[in-house]
């Protein structure tokens, strides 16, 4: 399915750059036919390439919205979205722990770590005292 959507992609920029080249071919012989000043040759060719770099835009954006609706309904998009939020979640997850950390540390509260450490010790102690 990926490689279908692949070449689509390949075949719609293939398109839009025949396109321009055949543009220029067609103002050149319009320039031609109608007799037209350099100078309205130059602002006619300006005018379609404006026009046709709009065309280019638009394909591009549409091949996008086609190619983002096939990989929703494939299944593709909502599973990248979901690593990226969950990636997201444990960033922020880790920011707000080392925040807390600090807020504790800064106001004087002993975390788990520190009290299990003392107790520990203090086990240590009591079995050399008693022991």
């Amino acid at each position: 399915m990926f490689d279908v959507l692949k070449q689509s992609v390949f075949t719609s920029i293939g398109l839009a750059s025949l396109t321009k080249d055949k543009v220029s071919e067609l103002v050149a012989e319009i320039k031609e036919q109608a007799d037209l000043t350099e100078q309205q040759a130059s602002e006619f060719q300006e005018e379609v390439d404006r026009r046709s770099d709009e065309a280019r835009k638009n394909l591009t954006e549409l091949v996008d919205h086609q190619i983002d609706s096939a990989m929703i309904q494939m299944g593709l998009l909502k599973a990248e979205a979901r690593k990226a939020a969950d990636s997201a979640s444990d960033t922020f997850q880790t920011f707000v722990d080392q925040r807390v950390d600090e807020a504790l540390q800064r106001i004087g509260v002993a975390r788990t770590e520190d009290v299990e450490s003392l107790t520990h010790r203090l086990e240590l102690l009591e079995k050399k005292v008693n022991g």
